[in-house]
């Protein structure tokens, strides 16, 4: 069993997670993680959850969060809460590797490190990838190179990357409260692309250390999550973005816009789209002072952060070969649209990135 670091503890959120909380435990004491460091956030789950801990974690601690309000007020709670200087952040549909809370460790021991993420690999397809080296698109869509393609492909360098999903993250808590935690206002869906790209603003280095690894029971969520992926990607560009960014982009967010409403009306959504634009407007008040936070953390620009890429598509909106061609092309004319205006961009933030 492997020594397990001193200065991390484990929060793991979990909403109706009896079916699955037994292997995230049990692969948290296979990497040699004491129970007495292990808190269960549960969020206000009506199953077995609770006796679950009790079975299988006697000794872990279990905070209760009595709304479902998303996976975000449990991860802050966790970040709050935990009496370590270094918590990782899990949900209760993750298991570790036995080596993966040892390596992430040792990864943020780099300059300027506040967080590692580990290698995501699909649960029921062990040889597939589901994250890794992810970034930040500027059209503030996922980057996600390597999605299913074998774990063999990843390489053996450990990586900055531009942004990391939720659903494992070994987190520096101070830097995690500098910058304001997570958005609780965004239940789910972008809400770990705004706080990872809010610590790099910040500043920070997101590492990804290839052997730290964990398996994920990826699902493909409902059409319900489309109102909060739509409102909650406008939020974080009004949020974070800079002014002359987002005035340059205005033509290619218009544009990704308008296919985006095509899209979603044409297969059904439409009440679903224009829910999602009145949900926007009800945030816009508190955005003055939402941006006025951001200034105050902002290190890097909008240059050094944003990045072009291939964009991620569900399988059931994606079409067939016409438009696989098509949204080829699309990308295309977007890579080539941020060649033109990064050089325009603001072209450094208030001064260098942490060391």
């Amino acid at each position: 069993m492997p020594d397990f670091p001193q200065d991390v503890s484990v929060a793991v959120v979990a909403h109706n997670a009896a079916a699955t909380l037994p292997d995230t435990l049990k692969s948290l004491r296979e990497a040699g993680c004491p129970t007495a460091r292990i808190t269960v956030l549960d969020v206000a789950s009506t199953d077995e959850t609770g006796a679950c801990l009790s079975r299988h974690a006697p000794g872990a601690h279990r905070r209760r969060l009595d709304a479902n309000r998303g996976p975000s007020p449990g991860r802050n709670v966790g970040i709050l809460e935990c009496p370590t200087p270094w918590v990782l952040l899990m949900d209760a549909d993750v298991m570790v590797e036995e080596d993966t809370i040892d390596a992430l460790r040792r990864a943020v021991d780099t300059p300027g490190a506040a967080i590692a993420s580990p290698v995501v690999i699909h649960a029921d397809r062990p040889s597939l990838i589901q994250y890794a080296d992810t970034g930040f698109h500027f059209i503030c869509e996922a980057v996600n190179p390597y999605l299913d393609r074998p774990v063999e492909t990843r390489g053996d360098d450990t990586r900055d990357i531009g942004a990391a999903s939720g659903c494992a993250l070994l987190i520096d808590r101070a830097v995690a409260a500098e910058v304001g935690l997570f958005d609780e206002r965004y239940f789910i869906g972008k809400e770990d692309g705004d706080f990872t790209h809010r610590v790099r603003l910040a500043g920070y280095r997101i590492v990804e250390p290839p052997r730290a690894r964990v398996l994920h029971r990826s699902r493909r969520r409902g059409s319900w999550l489309f109102y909060y992926q739509i409102r909650n990607r406008w939020h974080v560009i009004l949020k974070n973005y800079e002014i002359r960014t987002i005035l340059l982009l205005l033509p290619a967010l218009a544009l990704h816009e308008a296919l985006q409403a095509i899209v979603l009306i044409s297969t059904g959504h439409g009440l679903t789209y224009l829910r999602a634009w009145i949900g926007l407007f009800r945030l816009l008040p508190a955005l003055p002072a939402d941006r006025a936070r951001v200034r105050r953390i902002r290190v890097r620009s909008d240059r050094e952060l944003l990045q072009d890429g291939a964009l991620v598509v569900r399988a059931d909106l994606a079409g067939g070969s016409l438009a696989r061609r098509a949204r080829s092309a699309y990308e295309r004319m977007l890579r080539a649209y941020w060649r033109a205006i990064r050089p325009m961009l603001s072209p450094g933030g208030k001064g260098a990135p942490r060391s």
